[in-house]
């Protein structure tokens, strides 16, 4: 995810738009939430991989996270949705304590039906999640740094740390500044390795973000999406090094950046455009996940509501769509891929796909 800085009031805004249309979509002609349904009473061959009901693959290529504590309703939701994962940052304010976050992952974890993917932002710095249990080591992190960090995360029920941060910055003025690994695109390809391989030492899966590199924008996604106006020559010979230095060291997501970047692709956002797939999967050989960054960030949101993006990400071959912070968008995301699914604008095999990718990442 992108720095988790205080919520200035475009972003409050956006949100707070996109929630009153989710609510008032929900009051004119509800779509009934799916009722939970048994692959045992479906015939083997309309099921997905791992012989997952097609209500059930929906919820697993989506990662939620939500606001405050546990709740009835939140676990309600959960089983019925069966989402893929779940993300506890600060900001969301879901825990106090490392007993409380083991709590949220175990209950949720215990209503689902499929794997469970809990992931949290343990950057080292200042994007650490906020327990005591859990050590922050200062930027930039090493090898048995990243370990520690990963073990701590591991011992409260955490599959993924939302890392490394693969960027190279352009100087003090980049928006990834005291995050990233420095300026010198050969330094930070050779510090990435070692990063993938601590966090793998826990049996902690690893996300390298932000592809395609958001070290050269002063621009935060929070609020709007940055522009790249450079060749894809530059941003391959500066920015993807370090990428591919992930992939190398067996980097099981690639976390995708929200960057305008019309040299690849002068219509869309990058993390929607199958170009960004294809320079991924192709010119780096990555054979993973990808995860997209929160969609509910001024960049997308702004411009193309949440639950419409996470179509266009699956479409494009994105594999788990994030929603970070809002239990009700995460809904209307499931309904609008279940409605894509059921229209054919998203085919069934590329859902198929996605879930495969998921269900292929390595176990704890």
């Amino acid at each position: 995810m992108a720095f988790e800085i205080s919520v200035d009031m475009t972003r409050k805004l956006g949100i707070l738009l996109l929630l009153a249309s989710v609510l008032a979509s929900c009051a004119g002609a509800p779509m009934a939430a799916p009722s939970p349904s048994s692959a045992a009473t479906i015939p083997a061959s309309q099921l997905g991989p791992g012989g997952l009901t097609l209500d059930e693959e929906i919820g697993a290529v989506i990662m939620v996270g939500f606001q405050g504590t546990l709740s009835d309703a939140v676990v309600a939701d959960w089983r019925q949705r069966q989402f893929g994962g779940l993300l506890v940052i600060n900001l969301n304010r879901n825990a106090g304590s490392g007993a409380d976050v083991a709590d949220l992952i175990n209950a949720l974890r215990g209503v689902s039906r499929h794997r469970l993917i809990a992931a949290t932002d343990q950057e080292g710095g200042a994007i650490c999640l906020d327990v005591s249990s859990v050590p922050c080591a200062p930027m930039p992190v090493g090898n048995a740094e990243t370990t520690r960090m990963a073990q701590a995360l591991r011992g409260l029920g955490f599959d993924l740390d939302l890392g490394p941060v693969s960027d190279v910055c352009s100087g003090p003025s980049s928006i990834m500044w005291g995050r990233c690994y420095g300026t010198d695109t050969g330094a930070v390809a050779t510090s990435i390795g070692p990063v993938v391989d601590g966090i793998h030492a826990a049996h902690m899966l690893s996300a390298a973000k932000h592809f395609p590199g958001h070290g050269n924008t002063a621009v935060t996604s929070e609020t709007q999406l940055p522009r790249i106006d450079e060749s894809l020559a530059t941003v391959k010979a500066r920015d993807l090094p370090p990428f591919q230095a992930a992939v190398t060291h067996g980097t099981d997501f690639v976390l995708l950046g929200h960057l305008f970047f019309p040299a690849l692709d002068a219509q869309r956002s990058a993390d929607l455009s199958p170009s960004t797939m294809t320079l991924l999967r192709s010119d780096l050989g990555f054979k993973g996940a990808i995860l997209s960054d929160d969609m509910e960030m001024g960049a997308i949101a702004a411009s193309t509501p949440t639950p419409e993006a996470a179509v266009e990400f699956l479409i494009a071959g994105g594999d788990m769509v994030m929603v970070a912070h809002h239990l009700a968008v995460a809904d209307a995301t499931y309904d609008a891929i279940r409605s894509a699914v059921a229209s054919g604008r998203l085919p069934r095999a590329r859902l198929d796909a996605a879930v495969a990718a998921l269900q292929s990442l390595r176990a704890g």
